[in-house]
C-alpha cells in the first residue's frame, strides 16, 4: 500500500483527534474563564469596636454612639438608635436604617470569616410577623435589590434569610433571645457556587432544621451551598454591614448595641465571640 492509501485510510483517525484536542482546549478555556471569574481573592483582616475604625456609616446625626456596656462590667458598646424618619436624605433609602460598613475587602472566590455580637433590649418593640430589620450582611455593587443572605429579626424571632434567588426562604430561624449578648460568627466563601456556615452563640447552625424554611424540603446541613455572589452584588468588591436597617412604618424608635466586628480570611484571625 502506497503513502497516500494510508494516510486516506488513517486520515478519520487524525481528524478526530484534532476534534478531541480542540475540544479540550475549549474546556480547559472554559475553566480557566471561570477561574477567573471566581479567581480565590485573599480577605484583609479588618477588626472594628469604634464608630472611626469603619470607613462607612449610614444614620442620622448622632443616630450611633459609642457608650457603656448595656449590661455593665466596664466594657464599652457601639449604640445604634433608629427612628422611623431617619430615611432619605438623612439615610441613603426610604427605609430607616443605622448602619456600620467595613471596607470593601470581599473579593469572588474569597473565604470570608466575620465575628460580631449585638444585644436586642427588652425594651425593643415588637417587629410585626410579616416586617424585618437587618442586623449582617454582605453586600456590594451594584446594590440591586437586596443582599443574598440577611440575618435578621422577624415577629419574635431571630432568623437568616435568603433573596429572591431563593424565593426569600428561612433556611435557619430560632427564637429572638432578649436582653443579652447573642455572638455570631459566620464563614462564607463568596461566588456564584458558594457556601455558608454559621454558629450562634458558639453552637453551629443547621440550616433547614428546626425551624427553617426551604423551597422544596431541603436537607438539613451545617454547609449550605448557595449563591453567596448574584445580580444584586456581583459587580465589585462587597463590604460587611452591621446595624439596624428596618422597614419602615413599624414602630416610631427602636436601639439596637453591637461590640464590633472583625472580619478575616481564617477562623483564628478574627476574635472569639
Amino acid at each position: 500500500m502506497g503513502i497516500g492509501a494510508q494516510l486516506l485510510r488513517r486520515r478519520p483517525l487524525v481528524l478526530a483527534s484534532a476534534l478531541l484536542a480542540l475540544a479540550a482546549l475549549g474546556l480547559a478555556a472554559s475553566v480557566w474563564a471561570h477561574a477567573a471569574r471566581e479567581r480565590v481573592a485573599p480577605t484583609p483582616h479588618f477588626a472594628g469596636a469604634r464608630i472611626a475604625d469603619f470607613p462607612v456609616s449610614y444614620g442620622a446625626p448622632g443616630a450611633i454612639a459609642e457608650v457603656p456596656d448595656p449590661l455593665g462590667g466596664g466594657a464599652r458598646a457601639l449604640r445604634l438608635t433608629v427612628f422611623d424618619r431617619d430615611v432619605e436624605p438623612l439615610t441613603p433609602t426610604d427605609n430607616p436604617r443605622a448602619q456600620l460598613v467595613s471596607p470593601d475587602l470581599v473579593g469572588a472566590g474569597a473565604n470570608v470569616w466575620l465575628a460580631t455580637e449585638f444585644l436586642v433590649p427588652e425594651s425593643y418593640p415588637e417587629v410585626d410577623p410579616g416586617g424585618w430589620v437587618t442586623l449582617v450582611e454582605v453586600y456590594g455593587p451594584p446594590f440591586r435589590g437586596t443582599s443574598p443572605w440577611r440575618l435578621e429579626l422577624a415577629g419574635d424571632s431571630l432568623q437568616w434569610q435568603r433573596n429572591s434567588s431563593y424565593e426569600f426562604d428561612t433556611p435557619f430561624k430560632q427564637p429572638l433571645v432578649r436582653g443579652r449578648w447573642i455572638g455570631v460568627l459566620l464563614h462564607e466563601r463568596f461566588g456564584r457556587h458558594g457556601f455558608v456556615e454559621m454558629w450562634i452563640d458558639d453552637r453551629p447552625v443547621e440550616f433547614f432544621g428546626a425551624g427553617g424554611r426551604g423551597r422544596n424540603a431541603d436537607p438539613a446541613t451545617r454547609r449550605l451551598k448557595m449563591a453567596t455572589m448574584d445580580r444584586s452584588n456581583d459587580e465589585g468588591l462587597n463590604s460587611v454591614r452591621i446595624g439596624q436597617y428596618r422597614q419602615a412604618g413599624m414602630f416610631a424608635k427602636g436601639t439596637i448595641y453591637f461590640r464590633g466586628l472583625e472580619v478575616g480570611p481564617t477562623r483564628a484571625s478574627v476574635a472569639p465571640r
